[in-house]
């Protein structure tokens, strides 16, 4: 998620959809609650509004609706299964390959890498910090944008996708600076030690020493469609 503070790329294409047949499972961890996982949902819907796939749907491997009920439903072959993650931890290398096992495929399905490690994303998100900025009046080349990700200490290669999408935005020069912090592990974001939720998000930000605003979760981007139609016809699947 990115968020910005004020202190004294290439741009996306629509590429060609891919051909309409099959469907498309959009998977996420699930966080347990409708609200929590808004933004995948959301992503799903407009997927399926565009009538690219036979069928669309969501799935959460914590809560509902689960991966199994979503492939029992998915019809129409060959099922691509596109990850709404951030990166490829113990989600996608793990939990998400547990669940896979436990279903009896009417034919393999296939898997693509993690949403949130395409290089586009970064794009999203200095648009994202970009429109923030103007709304606040803060000259964009005087702000720092701050990515703000989860991680983990179990395994901190899970920090790669956000250090390489914090490198790609630094190397475009639009901000005075951009850096990283996490949640889980170093270098943490110092006003927040114990709690994920929004409200200990607000209260960290409110308790920042300078001019600074939340953004908001990069994955309810109105750009995260084309993104994502974008992913399924760039990176080929891992299987």
């Amino acid at each position: 998620m990115p968020s910005i503070n004020q202190s004294g790329g290439d741009k996306g294409k629509r590429e060609r959809a891919p051909r309409p047949d099959g469907s498309l499972i959009v998977i996420g961890h699930g966080t347990g609650t409708q609200a929590g996982d808004a933004a995948l949902h959301k992503l799903a819907a407009v997927l399926a509004r565009r009538r690219i796939f036979v069928g669309v749907r969501a799935a959460v491997l914590r809560g509902g609706p689960s991966l199994a009920a979503a492939a029992q439903a998915a019809t129409a072959g060959p099922i691509r299964l596109l990850p709404f993650l951030m990166g490829g931890g113990m989600t996608f290398g793990q939990h998400l390959g547990e669940a896979m096992a436990g279903i009896s495929w009417p034919e393999k399905p296939l898997l693509y890498p993690p949403l949130g490690l395409n290089p586009g994303l970064a794009e999203l998100a200095a648009r994202h910090a970009e429109t923030a900025a103007g709304v606040l009046s803060w000259p964009v080349p005087d702000s720092h944008m701050l990515l703000i990700a989860h991680g983990t200490l179990r395994k901190p290669a899970t920090s790669e996708a956000a250090r390489m999408h914090q490198t790609r935005l630094a190397a475009q020069n639009q901000f005075a600076g951009v850096t990283v912090a996490f949640l889980d592990q170093p270098p943490y974001l110092d006003i927040i030690l114990s709690g994920h939720g929004a409200q200990d998000m607000a209260r960290a930000f409110a308790k920042a020493p300078c001019p600074a605003h939340n953004c908001g979760a990069i994955g309810g981007d109105n750009g995260l469609p084309d993104l994502a139609l974008n992913h399924l016809l760039q990176v080929p699947p891992h299987n």
